[in-house]
């Protein structure tokens, strides 16, 4: 009894001994017990995946945002080239509509009026009744400017701007007053905005606005001139310009425009 009493104890710490070693001997994620430096490398494992598992989710994210932004921004371009393309199309028909209305006006003068040709045998014994005194000078004048006008605009058209410039200045001088008198000034200085000539340009504009204030090309010789403002860095000036078309003819399409521009410069 005492031999059994003396080694019960010995076997007892080798049997605990035993069973520890047993605990925290077994390999990481084993579905024996973990030792505490396994416990800490498993937490540290299982903050990584996350890491890694957020960094590809935001990667994915902003692959997806760029996405959209690239196809939105296609999309942008492609309607900008399309308004540009109806731009250019109304652009041509309205020339063409215009060129056709100037020619009608110039038929129009050019006929004779009913009953102030001369009855046969009575040639140089006066007008008949019903003539109007000076009819025939004041349809010449007429026919003059319109051709002066026509000539100059057909220059503008076929890019000669400086002929352009030099036939509507022509046409000015001998028709200040004139039935074309607005538009000449408006097309001078559109020629000169082509060249880049901006002061020339601005010039004829000022005096569409100043001779001219209720011709129907004023709202576009004011955003023109807010135009070349605004391109010469003269903000507040170009704003101003902007504003007095949307105020002043706000139903024009100079007044789009001048919409447009002026969220520019703000």
């Amino acid at each position: 009894m005492s031999i059994l009493r003396k080694v019960a104890p010995t076997c007892a710490a080798l049997w605990l001994a035993g069973c520890a070693g047993q605990n925290y001997g077994g390999p990481i994620n084993s579905e024996q017990a973990l030792s505490p430096e396994e416990r800490r490398l498993q937490a540290v494992e299982t903050k990584l995946a996350e890491v890694s598992r957020r960094l590809n989710a935001t990667d994915a994210g902003r692959e997806q945002k760029t996405s959209q932004e690239i196809g939105q921004l296609r999309g942008l371009i492609e309607q900008l080239r399309y308004d540009f393309d109806q731009s250019q199309r109304r652009q041509q028909e309205a020339i063409t509509s215009f060129d056709a209305r100037i020619k009608g006006l110039e038929a129009e003068a050019l006929a004779p009026p009913p009953g102030s040709l001369p009855v046969d045998g009575d040639v140089g014994l006066g007008a008949p009744v019903g003539t109007v005194p000076n009819a025939v000078p004041a349809l010449s004048s007429a026919a003059d400017e319109e051709a002066l006008y026509l000539k100059s605009f057909d220059q503008l058209k076929g890019g000669k701007y400086d002929d352009a410039i030099a036939g509507f200045k022509t046409m000015l001088a001998k028709y200040p007053q004139g039935n074309y008198s607005d538009n000449a000034w408006y097309w001078t200085g559109e020629s000169y905005y082509i060249k880049k000539d901006f002061p020339n340009a601005l010039s004829s504009y000022r005096s569409l606005l100043e001779k001219f204030g209720s011709s129907p090309k004023v709202p576009d010789a004011l955003l023109k001139t807010g135009i070349i403002q605004q391109e010469q860095k003269k903000n507040d000036a170009a704003k101003a310009a902007y504003n007095r078309v949307i105020k002043e003819f706000p139903n024009s399409s100079a007044a789009i425009q001048a919409r447009t521009r002026v969220a520019q410069l703000r």
